[in-house]
């Protein structure tokens, strides 16, 4: 089916002003942007007064549980927003083995909401986006695997460092979950159990995630005070392990 936008404003992305054009979709992809005509067969959809415009990103999103509750995700669609980035400041939906799911939902609650309408015994990300697909969401969802997350699986939810026994079952979780799906990695350092941790422990996760050429958003350590230091320690962070580095928040 050949869908055809008439009459609209092209804001193509590229930084130029809005132009007028007609816009060709085929097999829901676009074909061609310009003066094109209607023609037999061709669904016409009338833009008159109206923008068209590539899909908005939203790149941080908490509606990891309201997807599964939602999955229309309306407020979204109705800013144009197509994609959205979940899992983010290093607290989210998966990995969550059975024995954490009580805590977990407790200090998820702050970020995500609380729900018991759903099975919260996905165990991982393969097992939550399996969730998500299932119920056919109105958007295009990406997910970050949250450093939180795997600490948990790995160590659970003590205020103290890994051993090297933990730090290397945090390495092999990474990389479990981004074989899954997820594009990158997350953390929250001013988030339970993120804070408990030294840059070490963050860079190994990194260096995993770097071999699949994902990222890594980071909620940083401080936002105050000592924001300097804590822009150091990002930077660090990105070298040593090779990632690439997204700054969730950039404030003071």
């Amino acid at each position: 089916m050949k869908k055809l936008i008439i009459n609209g404003t092209v804001v193509d992305g590229t930084g130029k002003p809005g132009y007028k054009a007609n816009v060709l979709v085929e097999d829901d992809k676009i074909a061609a942007i310009g003066d094109i005509q209607p023609a037999e067969g061709m669904e016409v959809i009338d833009a008159a007064g109206l923008v068209v415009a590539p899909g908005f990103i939203d790149t941080h999103s908490h509606s990891d549980l309201k997807i599964l509750e939602e999955p229309e995700v309306a407020p979204k669609v109705m800013q144009g927003i197509t994609t959205e980035i979940l899992g983010q400041d290093g607290i989210s939906m998966a990995p969550l083995p059975v024995e954490y799911i009580s805590p977990w939902r407790k200090n998820l609650a702050g970020l995500d909401g609380d729900s018991d309408n759903i099975n919260w015994e996905f165990k991982n990300t393969e097992g939550y986006l399996a969730m998500i697909d299932a119920v056919k969401p109105g958007l295009n969802e990406c997910y970050l695997v949250p450093h939180g997350n795997i600490r948990m699986e790995a160590m659970g939810l003590e205020n103290r460092q890994p051993n090297e026994e933990e730090l290397e079952k945090m390495r092999q979780i990474t990389r479990r979950e981004m074989e899954a799906g997820a594009v990158g990695l997350s953390t929250g350092l001013i988030y339970m159990p993120c804070a408990y941790s030294e840059s070490k422990e963050i860079i190994e996760m990194c260096k995993v995630v770097a071999e699949y050429d994902g990222i890594f958003v980071i909620h940083q350590r401080s936002e105050a005070d000592t924001i300097l230091d804590s822009m150091e320690e990002v930077i660090r962070i990105g070298r040593e392990s090779g990632v690439k580095i997204h700054y969730s928040h950039f404030k003071v």
